[in-house]
């Protein structure tokens, strides 16, 4: 279980609402991860990368964005000094991590550079079939959010390609990343169970999270009226373009979500955790995966003793 949250800028407007807003979601994200934590700026200009990513720093630009990130809770990651780079980014992509899988270490911290992707994941899907499927080198780290950002990363930002991965996925995953080679363009997507939600202020920004019950909180402190609060269906990817300087969401596919039982069972944990009981009704209306069904173990048969007819 992790946190996810994020904006995306009206350009033409005063930012420091919009960054109090983001600043204000990634305190509320502590809720669903405390064991580290990272924010992705934007700058100006982004560009696709010509060398391998560098993922074991804590501040590190490149191809266009800035990615800091480190151990702990949002509060100790963040620092009244990202104000000014907040403020001038047009898009970021945040994140808090509850540690399920991979050690305690920045290769293993969100928001991660695999390829020419920045990404950021809630869930836990089945890593294996994908490396299978799609015929992935070797991880840097060792969680299976990288491994699905490899796949994602193999298929291009190409449409197409891109929901056969999410349609492949098995397990529970909220995405939101960006892909150098089709700048100023944000992916946000839903598998099954990890929830995902979307909400619009009145200044024609965007925002991201986890649990939709942060927007009405962060709302108040940073005095940003919402015009609208929407729960992602499972099964949708969005993409949404801010090279005009205001977020249009310019395109929306749907695929089938898959599910483990094991999903379905941890459900009222690893997605509602904080939820309202309101939200949590209006997030199962948008409920459609499909769930295989668990292995069944083989029952053991005893033996049979076959014995002649005079016991020998």
């Amino acid at each position: 279980m992790c946190g996810l949250f994020g904006v995306i800028r009206n350009q033409t407007c005063n930012p420091t609402r919009a960054t109090i807003m983001c600043a204000a979601l990634g305190h509320l994200a502590e809720e669903r991860g405390k064991d580290s934590a990272g924010l992705a700026f934007a700058t100006s200009e982004t560009q696709e990368l010509t060398r391998r990513p560098v993922t074991n720093r804590r501040d590190v630009t490149a191809g266009g964005w800035r990615i800091i990130k480190g151990p702990g809770r949002f509060r100790e990651v963040w620092k009244r000094d990202y104000i000014g780079a907040l403020n001038e980014a047009p898009a970021v992509l945040g994140h808090t991590r509850w540690m399920t899988q991979g050690a305690a270490k920045l290769t293993n911290s969100s928001p991660l550079q695999v390829g020419q992707l920045i990404g950021t994941h809630n869930g836990d899907v089945d890593a294996l079939p994908l490396r299978k499927t799609f015929g992935l080198p070797r991880a840097t780290g060792d969680t299976d959010t990288e491994v699905l950002f490899q796949a994602l990363d193999q298929a291009g930002g190409v449409i197409l390609p891109t929901l056969d991965v999410l349609e492949t996925v098995v397990g529970r995953a909220a995405l939101a990343w960006t892909d150098r080679r089709w700048p100023q363009l944000v992916m946000l997507a839903r598998t099954a169970v990890s929830p995902l939600s979307v909400a619009v202020d009145t200044n024609g920004n965007l925002y991201w999270a986890s649990n939709p019950g942060w927007f009405r909180k962060a709302a108040k402190t940073a005095d940003v009226t919402l015009t609208e609060i929407l729960m992602v269906p499972e099964g949708t990817m969005i993409m949404v373009d801010y090279s005009t300087g205001t977020p249009v969401m310019v395109d929306d596919r749907s695929f089938t979500a898959t599910a483990r039982a094991k999903d379905d069972r941890l459900a009222q944990v690893v997605a509602y955790r904080g939820f309202s009981i309101e939200d949590q009704m209006a997030d199962e209306a948008v409920c459609s995966h499909r769930t295989l069904r668990e292995p069944q173990l083989s029952r053991s048969v005893a033996p049979t003793l076959w014995l002649s007819p005079s016991g020998k």
